[in-house]
């Protein structure tokens, strides 16, 4: 363990130092996998929908989610320049991210007045936890 702390740390070091290229394959593949994925996803959800019975109106907002993060996705290509759908993507996530912090202080308020009870604060911020970790996933991946 003494030895290898060290090293690790020098290697980091080492690394920055020595400027090496990151590698893109890993993203480029993200990117193509999540890419197909979603394309594939929107032309399977016509008939997905009508096996399940689903509502056109419920169809057709998540057809619309998907169309607007596949602009999203791919306004990140070198090529695309869609500077309209990143902008949406981003305020959209800063909005989610601050309802999900007020929804925060408004349980812990309720806690706090003795409305609920500590299980009921933990369960519901759990929940608010999971939310905001998978928002702010989003925004690295992105």
């Amino acid at each position: 363990m003494v030895t290898l702390v060290p090293q690790g740390l020098l290697l980091s070091g080492v690394v920055h130092w020595a400027r090496l290229p990151r590698d893109t394959s890993v993203e480029q593949e993200r990117h193509l996998a999540e890419t197909l994925a979603t394309e594939e996803a929107i032309a399977a959800i016509p008939q997905l929908a009508a096996d399940l019975g689903t509502d056109p109106e419920v169809t057709g907002r998540l057809r619309r989610e998907y169309e607007k993060h596949l602009r999203v996705l791919c306004a990140n290509d070198a090529d695309v320049d869609d500077e309209p759908a990143l902008r949406y993507d981003q305020q959209y996530t800063a909005l989610r991210l601050a309802v999900l912090a007020h929804k925060r202080a408004t349980v812990i308020r309720l806690r706090d007045q003795r409305r609920i009870d500590d299980t009921v604060l933990r369960q519901v911020q759990t929940r608010l936890d999971i939310e905001e970790v998978r928002l702010s996933r989003r925004e690295l991946v992105d």
